[in-house]
């Protein structure tokens, strides 16, 4: 296990959320991806990123673990996601995410329209929405006019890192590219930090103990999960071969009822041939099935 868990650690890179994190912890970094991402924001200097930023909106309600936090001079409010895994929730998870943002920029006693934006990004390691585009760019809308942007203060942007389209900018690609581990330009300044930052954190013992910590766990819940969802699997074909052979019992029922009525109906129409009258076919009928007088009345009639 430590063999293979070190391994994982040897080999995990910027689309492992856990390294992506620690990555993205350093100041100049965060700083520089936000300016690639959102240039025309200007953005100067930052708050010290944070990775263990939690917001719950209520006490009984599912806590938001930010994967980075941070918020620039202007006070608007950035969280930066890594997802690897495609859960086809994407959607309802940013819309999580953006109310959890949107709840810190909303300063107590200040009016409506002082609140500050709030930026949720998701580098996803796959397609999020399936439409072949390498950045999605979510705004509200007005159904029947489309053009037309409502400026509430939130954007979702989520990158398909896999994606070889290259619609974004230069300096974008090239994060998205050492990101997906395909070839950069290594005079690149971001490049050159990113490598370094890399080297730091796996050499980062303490990191790296946490990092195994945290595979074992996952690896407990991954099989905890499997083991539910093959019990769950297992009660379902239970049930469905239950459902089954109720229904063949049904149907042999049937069959058995329709080939009694049908020997039920042979018989009578056989002794009424010997112009035996009901009273007798009635008798003779009683003596070779366990039937009710009203029954053999139906029979009769």
């Amino acid at each position: 296990m430590n063999e293979f868990l070190q391994k994982k650690w040897e080999a995990a890179d910027l689309t492992d959320d856990y390294i992506f994190n620690k990555v993205m912890l350093d100041y100049d970094i965060c700083l520089e991806v936000l300016r690639r991402i959102l240039p025309d924001l200007h953005i100067k200097k930052i708050d010290l990123p944070n990775n263990q930023q939690e917001i719950a909106l209520a006490p009984d309600a599912k806590a938001v673990r930010f994967d980075i936090y941070t918020t620039d001079e202007q006070g608007n409010h950035y969280d930066i996601e890594m997802q690897v895994a495609d859960h086809h929730n994407i959607a309802k998870r940013i819309r999580y995410y953006q109310t959890a943002s949107s709840m810190e920029a909303y300063d107590k006693g200040q009016p409506y329209e002082k609140a500050d934006d709030s930026y949720v990004i998701f580098f996803c390691n796959f397609d999020p929405f399936q439409l072949g585009e390498q950045r999605y760019i979510l705004h509200k809308h007005i159904d029947g006019v489309p053009e037309y942007v409502v400026k509430d203060g939130q954007t979702d942007i989520l990158f398909n890192v896999p994606s070889l389209k290259h619609d974004v900018n230069s300096k974008m690609q090239a994060f998205l590219d050492m990101i997906a581990q395909r070839k950069v330009e290594e005079s690149d300044p971001l490049v050159v930090k990113l490598r370094k930052r890399m080297a730091v954190v796996k050499r980062n013992r303490k990191w790296r103990s946490e990092y195994m910590r945290r595979s074992v766990y996952e690896m407990d819940q991954e099989m905890r999960e499997q083991r539910i969802k093959e019990d769950e699997e297992q009660i379902k074909k239970d049930q469905e071969q239950i459902k089954k052979e109720k229904q063949e019992l049904k149907e042999a029922n049937q069959r058995l009822v329709n080939n009694r009525d049908a020997v039920i109906k042979s018989l009578i129409c056989t002794l009424r041939n010997l112009d035996l009258d009901n009273h007798l076919i009635k008798k003779e009928i009683k003596k070779n099935f366990d039937l009710k007088d009203e029954e053999i009345d139906k029979y009769l009639k």
